[in-house]
């Protein structure tokens, strides 16, 4: 737990040595190449169609399937439109207000689609890294300006994204970008080992009291 806690510790502050450089502040919009609300479709839990991402399958700034998404059954070509690909950002639009504004990156293998309360962000790669966007949109400064901007009412909070696309983000050089993902790729991993030790241990025990008791 220590590990997990000194490595997220290490990250938030990466992050926020971006936000206190000089590097140019540039409006998502001017580093993407699309941006476009999600799929508006009946969802099903009964595995008919794609997969289709809401706002719960975004885990630590990743989309996350855990193998009980709910799919949309759509037509291939309405699934073209909609397909996710490798490098995608999924900025959560709509929700309680400690929601609005969680942003996922899209890198699994296999055919998603996405729900219309996400917005999807293709990055311009020769502007902005995938990841690093995504940890500038998951930043402290960047989730604060967002909920700010968000349109409230009882229980719910909405940003549309046309507000969103006009916030802007430190985009530094491209290299210091680089220095920047892996960094942070290598911490994610000394999280994701750290938490895959914690969540064996239940078992490790049992099999230890089996064998010497």
């Amino acid at each position: 737990q220590k590990v997990i806690t000194d490595a997220r510790e290490l990250v938030d502050a990466s992050v926020e040595s971006i936000y206190a450089s000089k590097a140019e502040r540039t409006e998502i919009d001017k580093v993407a190449l699309l941006i476009q609300y999600g799929l508006s479709e009946k969802m099903n839990e009964a595995d008919i169609g794609y997969k289709i991402f809401r706002m719960n399958e975004i885990v630590q700034g990743h989309m996350f399937d855990g193998g009980s998404m709910k799919c949309a059954d759509i037509s291939a070509d309405e699934f073209a439109k909609y397909k996710l690909h490798r490098g995608d950002v999924l900025f959560n639009r709509t929700n309680s207000i400690e929601h609005v504004g969680k942003t996922g990156l899209f890198d699994l293998e296999g055919e998603y689609c996405f729900a219309s309360y996400l917005v999807r962000i293709v990055p311009d790669t020769a502007k902005v890294l995938p990841l690093f966007l995504t940890m500038m949109m998951n930043s402290k400064a960047f989730q604060h300006e967002a909920k700010g901007k968000a349109s409230k009412s009882v229980n719910q909070a909405n940003i549309n994204a046309t507000v969103m696309r006009n916030i802007k983000v430190p985009v530094p050089p491209l290299a210091d970008q680089k220095r920047f993902v892996v960094k942070v790729e290598a911490l994610q991993q000394t999280i994701a080992e750290a938490q895959a030790l914690m969540a064996a241990a239940p078992a490790r025990k049992q099999a230890i009291m089996q064998r010497y008791l």
